[in-house]
């Protein structure tokens, strides 16, 4: 590719953009030149509307067509395909404690090894800007378990290096619509059984919170 301080500049208005695939178009006088947010500025990506400046050069697959590098004028930050901000790494947590992540499944919980060789059962509902794997170090707040009494589990989990999934809400998440309790008992959207169903803390199809 070729250096774009090095290539012709221009200007022009972005006439569409589709944050799903990451990639839009710029009128640039009645020429249309493909945009990627890759080619923007750092965190940015342009929306409809926006009056960009760029260097262009022909498109690598389409040399018909123009393909804007250094883009500058985003007015939008650039998001993942759900439209959420983009995974930036793990947040500062304030936790209290520390400890490494023994595990983290699919199933959305995992257990926490603190300093003292103590585990602590945690939820993906109580991580807070990313998701852990197994081996990383996480701050936590500890509190009391709400469904088993005597027991302790982590709260406000920071420092996992995986974003976190798309928002529960959507369709075909883990579904806050679908089930009888808090999260899901087999309804549409949820989990079959409860998403704790075959965890220390589920019993079949729980109808309670897990």
């Amino acid at each position: 590719m070729t250096d774009a301080a090095a290539l012709p500049e221009g200007t022009g208005t972005c006439s569409q953009f589709n944050i799903m695939k990451g990639f839009g178009f710029i009128d640039m006088g009645g020429v249309t030149v493909f945009v990627h947010n890759t080619d923007c500025e750092p965190g940015k990506q342009p929306k409809e509307g926006d009056v960009l400046t760029f260097n262009y050069e022909p498109r690598k697959n389409n040399p018909e067509q123009m393909q804007a590098r250094s883009v500058k004028g985003c007015s939008a930050a650039r998001t993942d395909v759900w439209g959420q901000p983009k995974f930036a790494g793990p947040v500062e947590g304030t936790g209290a404690y520390t400890g490494s992540v023994k595990s983290f499944g699919a199933k959305g919980y995992g257990f926490i090894v603190m300093e003292d060789g103590v585990e602590m059962f945690f939820n993906i509902k109580d991580c807070v800007g990313s998701k852990p794997m197994a081996g990383d170090t996480v701050k936590f707040d500890i509190e009391e378990s709400p469904i088993k009494p005597g027991s302790k589990q982590a709260k406000n989990v920071t420092g996992g290096s995986q974003p976190l999934d798309p928002p529960m809400g959507m369709k075909g998440g883990w579904g806050w619509d679908g089930g009888k309790g808090s999260w899901g008992g087999g309804g549409k959207g949820g989990l079959k059984g409860g998403m704790m169903a075959a965890g220390p803390y589920g019993g079949k199809g729980g109808k309670g919170m897990w």
